[in-house]
């Protein structure tokens, strides 16, 4: 089976028309665009959506999920009826686009089994720690919930959103900030509602000290999108993403692997953080490009 690698336009530091332009020389099929900053749903009329979906075909390529960026924590109280009015939205867009997939950061996943009061929320998400352009999180858990109703809340929502997706043609794929397989594993069975699936990130599994090939391996039947991100991690434990290749993920291996598990969803070549955004993703384009008939494509 061939692997499927696409682009973000976000990387490409212009706007949306040209950013298409731009991400059609990378030669890949694929394109992700941005719901919150590129293509806002509230702000997308039929004749807009058209003209996107010509930019994109017009270069041989098809629209690879959408990515809608949240500051918060899924399941956080703050903004939270706002946060999930979005995602519906994006998720209702996704269709329009002629893509399945909608991206959507999760936070921290807390544990069902404790019921000592939640902390407060003050940790940075992975991707807000490797992109200068991100927002501080100031702690917004204010409340007395546990981890344990926190994490009732989050299957509650997760049911709910999904249920949406059913409705509307639209997938979940979960960003995590940790891959705590317990966890994860927990929370998927509890998402009973429709369908969900995890956006596996190599540079989350690096900074959080987890292997990257053993952790897609064990979880690999949930995973539907990879963001293709390469990431560095220090011995004081800190992470920091880098351009792909230039960090210690080994893609030699880990494309091999997704072939071998059949993965037939995006492999979105990213790059979140640094000065040259964009000549790291088309170099990151072209060392994947070399690996996968290696990897049976």
């Amino acid at each position: 089976m061939s692997l499927r690698l696409a682009v973000a336009t976000e990387d490409f530091g212009t706007h949306l028309k040209q950013a298409i332009g731009l991400a059609g020389t990378c030669e890949v099929p694929g394109l992700r665009l941005n719901c919150r900053t590129e293509v806002r749903a509230a702000d997308a009329t039929q004749s807009s959506l058209r003209q996107i979906l010509l930019y994109v075909r017009e270069r041989q390529m098809k629209i690879a999920g959408l990515l809608c960026p949240t500051r918060h924590s899924l399941y956080d109280s703050e903004y939270l009826e706002e946060r999930l009015s979005t995602i519906r939205n994006s998720m209702s867009l996704a269709r329009k686009l002629d893509t399945s997939e909608l991206l959507i950061r999760c936070g921290r996943i807390p544990d069902p089994e404790s019921n000592t009061p939640a902390p407060a929320v003050t940790a940075i998400e992975i991707d807000e720690q490797a992109n200068p352009f991100s927002f501080a999180k100031t702690p917004t858990n204010t409340s007395q919930n546990t981890a344990a109703t926190e994490f009732a809340l989050l299957c509650e929502i997760l049911n709910d959103l999904t249920q949406h997706g059913n409705h509307v043609g639209c997938t979940l794929n979960l960003q995590l900030s940790t891959y705590n397989l317990p966890l994860v594993n927990r929370l998927l069975a509890e998402v009973k509602a429709g369908p969900i699936k995890i956006a596996f990130d190599p540079a989350t599994a690096v900074m959080t000290a987890a292997n990257v090939v053993r952790t897609y391996r064990d979880i690999y039947q949930n995973v539907g999108y990879i963001r293709a991100r390469d990431a560095l991690r220090d011995i004081d434990g800190a992470g920091v993403e880098v351009a792909v290749g230039d960090g210690t993920v080994d893609w030699t291996q880990f494309m091999p692997t997704l072939s071998e598990a059949d993965f037939n969803g995006w492999i979105c070549v990213e790059r979140t953080g640094g000065d040259e955004r964009a000549e790291d993703v088309r170099k990151g384009v072209s060392l994947l490009k070399s690996l996968i008939p290696l990897s049976g494509g």
